[in-house]
């Protein structure tokens, strides 16, 4: 018995803690997180933007970011 109380200790805080983690994240920070993997290959990131209907900029534009959204100045460097 108490190896599952244990277990589900454990488990309960791991979900707290990336719970915790992720409740502070923007919409647009979390999809410039996970379009971070294809960044340095344009090719994938292209087909990544076809299928996903994502900007690889978090941009909130489907596909590539043509400057049409209303945060487009926040995306420029």
């Amino acid at each position: 018995m108490a190896n599952e109380l244990w277990l589900l200790t454990c488990v309960t805080l791991f979900i707290t803690a990336v719970q915790f983690c992720l409740s502070g994240k923007s919409q647009r920070g979390l999809d410039e997180a996970t379009m971070l993997p294809f960044a340095d290959d344009p090719e994938v990131a292209r087909r990544m933007e076809l299928a996903t209907g994502r900007s690889r900029t978090g941009c909130p534009c489907p596909g590539s970011c043509a400057g049409h959204c209303e945060d487009w100045g926040s995306f420029t460097a």
